[in-house]
């Protein structure tokens, strides 16, 4: 690539038109930029040496006026910073492809654009002011700011830029403002000056949407305490069943008594055994007295179950054992249903009711990179800039988000690149899937004011970054324009400028809602209020904080209700079916039974009739 070096090359030429004397010659002594040589010191012996010192004149002293010179400044469409009115006849000016040399800059024509307001063009017109320049607006190449092109087929690496940065880097241009980042592989092409603007990364999604109201009597726990919640409710009727069981299983056991009783007198076997040992064997003889054991409920185990159920379900309940460790857990389970359970989730059932849950936001890398890999969000950044460099040569999640993004369309790994910030707010705006779009903070801050701020979501800040003025490498003036922005860093008039921007479009936006409002009051009058209700944008709804309680917000307890309903209507029609499976089951049996009586009743009566038939045979016999 080839460097035009005109201004910024230094050209000293020392004469000596006599014995004793000399003349220093310089081209950076004047501050229009023509590389002629100039006469700016000389050297007499007789008079007193030199005639100025420092020999060269300062870049500080040339360039602080630079008498009306003109210069040639890139600049798109990119509000906060530039607010550019293309006409209609303009259009994006091809760049140069990868395999074309920078030469192909100076036979390129570009269009002067009118800039009609932004921080920057304010910034500029103060630095003309102060340094005595003008400066004419030519569209950048691409309307972009610039990034690398990609190597040759060859294999050759190409340090040269496309954009605004080409511009600068080939010496057809020699400011470059609007949100220029500082980055490692740019600071070898041209050279930046104080920043003017400190700013951080972020990045921009929808607000917080609200969550489905049917979930509502299921949301007041989290997820993670469910399961607990759940396995407490299940195991208390087994451990409710134990501390009853145990005390049965303990006495049926034969224990070895110490202590015998006769009548009043108790007799200690232990002494017995020492002094008697004859008396030992006879009562050994004798059987032994055993408390008297008390027995078991039937079907312990299931009202156990039903009764903690029927407990930490707030039902009326009867006490299920008189025993004081029953009584004692009881009375536990009862406080923990009542004040744990169903208080803390009533109140927070309430709130909820009273003011909508929402999603979780998205507001950290992590938080983002789990969406775009579960839920399918797609991140979009602005072509050419520094935050995409960021994503380029970052590490770790970068280098992660770097590849989801490229994944979001296989058929075109470059479709999350947009033209602009304020492109990829609007497709945010339009709400027909889940985006994100990555830019610099204020840049972002600005654009979603202007459709509304509460609909949507800004993040931390992810990474520091810096925006200043792009000039070419080796430009003298950049000490004296340095000076001027750290003076006007230093007295806070670039945060007002930048305020002061803000502050103008929020008049913008007052005086276009104010048109809005008188529009729609007009649509209102010759309107229905069916109407009305159909023109009401629907997501006015979901932007409310706290909203009244009404019959929709309790649409999951009546689902809750209609589950249950099913369930206990499939339980009955279970066990009727299981009835009447019984009950014809013994109707069979009874069927059995009666024809095995009948029959046998039949073979009686047949047996009773042979033997009276016999009876008469045998008779008329002996007659």
């Amino acid at each position: 690539m080839r460097v035009r070096f005109e201004e910024p090359m230094r050209a000293v030429v020392i004469t000596r038109p006599r014995p004793k004397a000399f003349r220093i010659y310089y081209n950076q002594a004047a501050p229009t930029g023509t590389s002629q040589l100039r006469l700016v010191n000389w050297y007499d012996s007789d008079n007193l040496g030199l005639q100025r010192t420092p020999l060269l004149p300062s870049a500080a002293s040339v360039y602080s006026n630079f008498e009306g010179r003109v210069f040639r400044v890139p600049v798109f469409h990119s509000p906060p910073w530039f607010w550019v009115s293309y006409s209609n006849e303009s259009s994006a000016v091809s760049q140069p492809t990868s395999d074309e040399s920078a030469e192909e800059f100076e036979h390129m024509e570009y269009n002067e654009v009118n800039v009609t307001g932004g921080r920057d063009h304010r910034l500029l017109l103060l630095l003309a002011q102060h340094m005595n320049f003008q400066f004419v607006y030519i569209e950048a190449p691409g309307r972009t700011q610039g990034s690398l092109r990609a190597p040759a087929e060859n294999g050759d690496t190409n340090d040269s830029f496309t954009g605004g940065i080409g511009l600068l880097q080939s010496g057809l241009a020699d400011f470059f403002l609007g949100d220029v980042g500082l980055s490692w592989e740019r600071r070898k092409a041209i050279e930046f000056s104080f920043f003017t603007l400190a700013d951080s990364g972020a990045f921009a999604t929808h607000a917080p949407r609200r969550l489905n109201e049917a979930l509502a009597i299921m949301r007041p726990f989290k997820l993670d305490i469910w399961p607990y919640l759940i396995l407490t409710i299940v195991f208390s009727g087994p451990i409710f069943y134990g501390i009853i069981a145990l005390p049965h299983k303990w006495r049926r056991r034969q224990v070895a008594l110490d202590v015998e009783q006769l009548g009043e007198l108790c007799i200690y076997m232990a002494y017995i055994k020492e002094i008697t040992p004859c008396v030992l064997l006879m009562r050994s003889r004798r059987p032994r007295r055993t408390p008297p054991q008390s027995e078991m409920p039937p079907q312990l185990f299931e009202r156990c179950i039903w009764f903690t159920l029927r407990l930490f379900l707030k039902q009326s309940c009867h006490e299920l054992y008189h025993d004081y460790r029953a009584k004692f857990l009881t009375i536990v389970y009862w406080i923990a249903a009542t004040y744990v359970l169903a208080d803390v989730y009533s109140a927070q059932l309430t709130s909820q009711f009273a003011r909508p849950a929402h999603e979780a936001p998205i507001n950290t890398l992590q938080r983002l990179q789990f969406v775009m890999q579960q839920d399918g969000y797609r991140l979009y950044v602005e072509k050419e800039s520094s935050s995409l460099e960021m994503l380029e040569n970052g590490t770790e999640l970068f280098r992660q988000l770097y590849a989801l993004m490229r994944q979001q369309q296989p058929d075109d790994h470059r479709a999350f690149l947009i033209d602009s910030v304020e492109a990829g707010i609007k497709l945010i705006a339009d709400g027909r899937e889940n985006k994100a779009v990555l830019g610099g903070r204020e840049t972002l801050y600005f654009n979603i004011q202007q459709y509304g701020a509460k609909n949507f979501q800004l993040s931390q800040k992810l990474y520091t970054r810096y925006s200043a003025v792009a000039v070419q490498i080796g430009c003298p003036f950049l000490d004296s324009l340095n000076d001027v922005l750290m003076h006007l860093f230093e007295g806070g008039i670039l945060d007002k400028m930048t305020t002061a921007e803000y502050e103008a479009q929020a008049r913008m936006m007052t005086k276009d809602q104010a048109q809005q409002s008188k529009e729609l009051a007009a649509a209102e009058n010759a309107n229905t209020k069916s109407n009305e209700a159909k023109a009401q944008p629907q997501h006015a709804q979901d932007n409310e904080m706290i909203s009244a309680l009404n019959l929709r917000m309790l649409q999951g307890a009546f689902i809750a209700l209609a589950v249950g309903s099913l369930t206990a209507a499939l339980m009955l029609l279970l066990e009727l079916c299981y009835r009447r499976l019984n009950l014809a089951q013994s109707l069979r049996r009874r069927r059995l039974r009666w024809l095995r009586r009948w029959r046998r009743l039949q073979l009686l009566q047949l047996f009773q009739m042979l033997r009276q038939l016999s009876v008469r045979i045998f008779a008329q016999n002996l007659g």
